[in-house]
């Protein structure tokens, strides 16, 4: 389905040395270094005859004026421009991400055009509000999209956008894109259950505080790590969605875990909210009480989280690369190449006794404020 319908339906000449064209390749000390080539051309054959002074004068002005609008013309040449639309902007994820996104435009010479909604905003008050912000970067003129899908509601889909479109973080059914970056999900949920596999016995009690039912990368964690909780014969006795702010989702985990305290195991948080909200209640717990506790996504804090023991191992995405990939993938396709349909980026999983090995620094480092 288009985007617009989803919308309204819920000789004797000078050679002169080449110019930069404009294009994402040339970069502004190009162009620049053209210009002074075709100065120095003009003068030199400007020299080549030998004229009368008013003749030269004239000649002299003629190329001043001409060589002034190439100039002009030069430096009006417009970058090309790539919309991006994320799912939110305040979580250190997404401004990591924005981070890596553009450091690739500044690689690659294009202009980025960002216009994403707060954290949650499409999943309450304003659903599909991602499709609004897709319809004003179109008909500025972008000529790609980067998006972060959050699921619509109400409107046919698949939904064609009218340039080609990457999706970053995670899959969707809703929109046609040229290609997927992000964390292979699942596969993370299970790394994340199988840290526990050598401090965990079968009968243990495990807790999985999920996010929200629409949330595909997160809910496909959900069941990565479900999966190996079934295949090792741990007890999953609190499965509750917790939802998406920081505000509620802390008060939703403490609520949860409030009269299970002392006779949790492990307890799984999927993304940064939850990890954020499930340390805070576990740190108010008496040491002797406290279950293991895995977390997906990365703050700084967490480091001080693990170094003491209050988080048991965190599964970082590398979200600055996963940034970067897609602003690479959506313009070397502008440029005729065709994406893989689908890229994963790496996760790593830090504990206590690697947080400082350089390949984890690596990543955790790009997560600095």
């Amino acid at each position: 389905m288009d985007i617009r319908n989803a919308l309204t339906h819920p000789s004797g000449a000078i050679n002169f040395p080449m110019l930069g064209t404009g294009h994402p390749g040339d970069s502004t000390m190009t162009r620049a270094k053209s210009v002074a080539a075709l100065w120095a051309a003009l003068l030199t054959q400007q020299n080549a005859y030998l004229v009368p002074r008013q003749h030269s004068m004239r000649r002299t002005l003629s190329l001043l004026v001409v060589v002034t609008a190439l100039a002009g013309a030069v430096q009006a040449a417009p970058a090309t421009q790539i919309g991006v639309v994320l799912a939110g902007s305040a979580l250190d994820f997404w401004a990591t991400m924005s981070k890596g996104m553009h450091r690739a435009a500044d690689d690659l010479h294009v202009e980025l055009v960002m216009r994403s909604p707060s954290d949650g905003m499409s999943l309450g008050p304003q659903p599909n509000v991602q499709l609004r912000m897709i319809d004003y970067l179109v008909k500025s003129g972008v000529t790609g999209i980067v998006l972060a899908p959050e699921s619509l509601q109400g409107v046919a889909t698949p939904i064609s956008i009218a340039v080609p479109t990457v999706l970053v973080d995670r899959s969707s059914t809703d929109y046609n894109a040229i290609s997927t970056v992000s964390t292979d999900n699942f596969a993370a949920g299970r790394t994340a259950a199988l840290s526990l596999v050598p401090v965990l016995h079968q009968g243990a009690r495990i807790a999985v505080l999920r996010l929200a039912p629409n949330i595909s990368s997160t809910t496909a964690r959900e069941e990565g790590f479900l999966t190996v909780a079934r295949e090792k014969g741990w007890r999953v006795v609190i499965a509750p969605y917790v939802g998406y702010q920081f505000r509620e989702t802390e008060a939703q985990v403490r609520k949860v875990l409030s009269g299970d305290v002392g006779r949790l195991d492990a307890v799984f948080a999927p993304n940064e909210t939850t990890a954020y909200g499930a340390l805070h209640v576990v740190e108010e717990m008496p040491v002797s009480t406290r279950p293991r506790l895995v977390v997906f996504d990365w703050r700084p804090e967490f480091l001080d989280a693990l170094e003491h023991g209050m988080i048991y191992a965190d599964v970082v995405q590398d979200s600055y690369r996963m940034g970067y990939q897609s602003i690479e993938t959506l313009v070397a396709a502008l440029q005729g190449h065709s994406p893989r349909p689908t890229i994963f980026v790496d996760v790593v999983t830090v504990t206590r006794s690697n947080r400082n090995d350089p390949a984890v620094r690596a990543v955790i480092a790009n997560y600095s404020r």
